[in-house]
């Protein structure tokens, strides 16, 4: 019986062509991303969980107060890991990573071949004991314990040394420190927050071995035993804090961060060293979004599974007088739904193979198709289609059989059917998900060209940096200097400490200097940065009082020269002439630093916060990697040929390693442009199968209604009247999804926009937009059916019933 029943289903998706390939294809395409997408969100929720005590690993959270204001920092002292490890029990061990030249570009040397390594770290040799990384060659045990010594990922060494035993071999960084490869581990996996390609032994770091509880520049990490509370833990890290530093000096607390939620819940985390962070926020939009996805599918297959059952009316009657049981046909009308699933769910798999490449390149991912075979997976898209067949199948299967046959084949049963309503109900909800995706995709590309549009207070374009961390001595980077500037094409050139966007020192400034000590939490958060005289004119800045630093500072003057940005002006309580020659206090530590120039403000980090105190200064007190090159716009790749030669000639031991400033700060708006590009293209692919549906049901009207149409031309209605007459049901729909979706729509993007602190208001216009495009996009699909209805002969429809 059973393969009876899937004979007459096969052939009834033979006969009705059109539905079944609307139905197949709308299906198929939802299912499809949805499965994309799943496994975008499956891939960012298993970040570190792949090692073995990823459970027990946590890292050290710092919560920073100033001026009433509270910052999370992924950095801490490089005092607190042993000092925990030796005083709470249940601390079985810990490991403290420092990012080469605080995240700056390494300049490797590996005999004559010259590389540049951004993901180098330093890190105890309790590396090994703490986090899952297979070392090929090498001994755990000592392959990081004393000074000098480096490990590789294989990556690398293939990179540095090809088929050639990398152990033994020496490598030279930045002209300055020599190591010894003593390993080589394997790449780390794409879900690991770790990302460094080069760890070198903690102890070759000299300035680090003195214990600190004041420089917050390391990341530290602890291995808890099975029995440990976290939450214990964090009340006993209070009573360590306690006993190491006095409450005077108590700038930060201390907490711990699961390592399983490092990569999606730092976002709003200073100093996170990976580049591998994630946005919980991002992935929330995403998974939205497939499950919208799939609800639009859905909805789209149930309406046109509905609109094909309510003409079967007469076929299930005739079946049952025959004597055929409800069993029997709940039995035949769930193997058609399946077998449409089946189908549906096969041609997705193939849709997701076909697209798995494109979707890679547009999220950034290296997401296999052998993800699709993971039980998560695999079970997930079985769950799925048979939810999808349950309820798709249940009118027909369910409603109608339930019926006898007499109701069945009265033409009152049919006339007062509510499937009518059911599918309105559905059609309404189908386009509500739809125009509350146009609102959203609206909205982040408006936020984003806002950002991109947005005036940053100074003049990135045509300013580079170059790494010079390699220089042997400042002889070297003179020579430099004086041989870019000569080019025609270079405006000027400045040493800096870093650029905006990319960092610089934290410290804090205060209104006062208090001889009997400040408390660490008095002042203002400020980062500083320590440049040459020219970076006014490179960094296009606008100087509201003052003059720029010295061009030379004489060596027997003990003072520090800062030119201040607004803010911090203000916060010291003068205006931007009074502030000249004041003193801003505890800038570089209780020294006292003279204001020669103030700035207007401008944005030194994201737009997802808002501007706090910036200085520039002349202490010695960092070094100064970077050239800032300010270039002209004509001829660019000319004068990049003449700035690497030049480069090469001055600094023969170094690669040629530089950052333009405007493509760097598109990298911090990297996640919402992706997502923003992943949300326009399957918010398309939404609203076609959304009109997928409208199309096959306004098939489905026309089809119901050609006897009518046909007695309404006779009777000489225009084509116009006709069009209008099929059409206006749809359009009444259309707007009612629209009046529901704008509040959900305004509510969902204004939650998004929280993340900014300069952001777009959102305006009535773009509701209207949306809903304008609903309606022309309804109207399209709906039209087409009723202008080829509205064509019909009369004599054709009117021939027979």
């Amino acid at each position: 019986m059973l393969t009876n029943y899937l004979k007459i289903a096969w052939r009834g998706l033979l006969k009705n062509r059109l539905f079944t390939s609307l139905n197949l294809v709308g299906l198929a395409t939802g299912l499809a991303v949805a499965l994309l997408l799943i496994l975008y969100v499956k891939d960012e929720l298993q970040f570190d969980k792949y090692h073995a005590h990823a459970d027990r690993i946590y890292r050290i959270a710092v919560t920073v107060s100033f001026d009433g204001k509270t910052m999370k920092w992924a950095n801490s002292p490089n005092a607190v890991g042993p000092a925990l490890k030796a005083d709470i029990p249940n601390v079985e061990q810990q490991v403290r990573l420092l990012r080469h030249n605080f995240g700056q570009t390494a300049f490797v040397n590996s005999g004559d071949r010259k590389f540049a390594e951004k993901n180098f770290y330093w890190a105890d040799g309790s590396l090994f004991n703490i986090f899952d990384i297979a070392l090929l060659k090498g001994n755990p045990k000592t392959a990081l314990d004393g000074p000098r010594k480096v490990v590789l990922s294989q990556a690398t060494a293939d990179r540095y040394f090809g088929t050639e035993n990398p152990i033994g071999k020496i490598l030279n960084v930045d002209n300055r420190d020599t190591l010894e490869v003593t390993g080589v581990y394997a790449n780390f996996p794409g879900t690991s927050t770790l990302d460094a390609d080069m760890i070198g032994s903690f102890s070759s770091v000299r300035w680090a071995q003195q214990p600190t509880w004041s420089n917050a520049s390391f990341e530290t990490y602890l291995l808890l035993t099975p029995q440990a509370n976290p939450a214990q833990i964090e009340q006993q890290m209070v009573a360590v804090l306690n006993k190491n530093v006095p409450k005077s000096d108590q700038y930060f607390t201390l907490g711990l961060q699961p390592l399983t939620d490092i990569h999606l819940h730092s976002a709003d985390i200073t100093n996170a060293n990976t580049t591998r962070i994630g946005d919980f926020q991002q992935v929330k939009i995403l998974l939205i979004l497939a499950i919208v996805i799939l609800l639009i599918a859905s909805i789209n297959y149930m309406n046109l599974a509905t609109a094909k059952a309510q003409i079967r009316f007469r076929e299930v009657g005739v079946i049952k007088t025959v004597g055929a049981s409800m069993r029997h046909l709940v039995t035949r009308f769930y193997l058609e739904t399946a077998l449409m699933m089946s189908l549906a769910l096969i041609l997705a798999i193939g849709l997701v193979a076909l697209s798995l490449p494109i979707f890679n390149q547009l999220t950034g991912k290296q997401l296999p198709f052998q993800a699709l075979l993971s039980p998560e997976v695999a079970g997930g898209l079985l769950l799925i289609g048979l939810i999808i067949t349950l309820i798709a199948g249940s009118y027909p299967a369910f409603y109608l059989s339930s019926f006898s046959p007499k109701y069945l084949l009265s033409t009152t049963f049919r006339n007062q059917s509510g499937a009518g309503l059911f599918r309105r109900s559905l059609v309404v909800i189908q386009f509500t998900a739809s125009v509350v995706l146009m609102v959203s995709t609206f909205i982040f590309y408006q936020q984003l060209q806002f950002i991109q549009s947005q005036k940053l207070g100074y003049e990135p374009t045509q300013v580079l940096a170059v790494m010079t961390s390699a220089a042997k001595d400042r002889t070297q980077i003179d020579a430099l200097m004086n041989d870019y500037r000569s080019l025609s094409n270079v405006v000027d050139v400045c040493r800096a400490q870093t650029f905006p966007g990319d960092g610089g020192s934290g410290r804090t400034l205060t209104k006062s200097d208090n001889p009997n000590g400040n408390n660490a939490s008095d002042g203002m958060a400020i980062q500083t940065n320590r440049v040459g005289n020219e970076f006014i004119n490179v960094l296009g800045l606008k100087l509201l009082a003052g003059r720029t630093l010295p061009a030379v500072k004489d060596p027997k003057d003990t003072t520090v020269q800062v030119v201040l940005n607004k803010t911090a002006v203000e916060y010291l309580g003068y205006t931007p002439e009074k502030a000249l020659g004041r003193k801003a206090y505890n800038l570089f530590g209780w020294d006292r630093a003279e204001i020669v120039g103030v700035v207007e403000d401008f944005h030194f980090e994201s737009l997802h916060k808002p501007i706090g105190a910036y200085a520039f200064h002349n202490a010695d007190t960092e070094g100064r990697p970077y050239l800032l090159i300010k270039t002209k716009t004509a001829h660019l790749p000319e004068t990049m040929q003449q700035l690497e030669r030049i480069f090469q000639k001055d600094m023969p031991d170094s690669a040629f390693e530089f950052t333009f400033l405007d493509d760097f700060l598109n990298t911090l708006y990297r996640s919402e442009q992706r997502t923003a590009q992943v949300v326009l293209v399957f918010s398309a692919l939404a609203i076609l199968i959304a009109c997928l549906g409208l199309f096959g049901l306004a098939a489905f009207t026309a089809e119901q209604r050609t006897k009518e149409i046909g007695v309404r031309k006779v009777l000489g209605a225009s084509v116009f009247s006709i069009v209008g007459l099929l059409s206006k049901d749809f359009l009444k729909l259309v707007i009612v999804a629209i009046l529901i979706a704008s509040p959900l729509a305004w509510y969902t993007m204004n939650q998004w926009l929280q993340d900014f602190a300069y952001k777009i208001n959102i305006e009535w216009w773009m509701f209207a937009v949306a809903g304008l495009l609903a309606i022309g996009v309804a109207l399209l699909t709906v039209s087409f059916q009723s202008i080829k209805a509205a064509l019909m002969n009369p004599v054709k429809s009117l021939r027979s019933e």
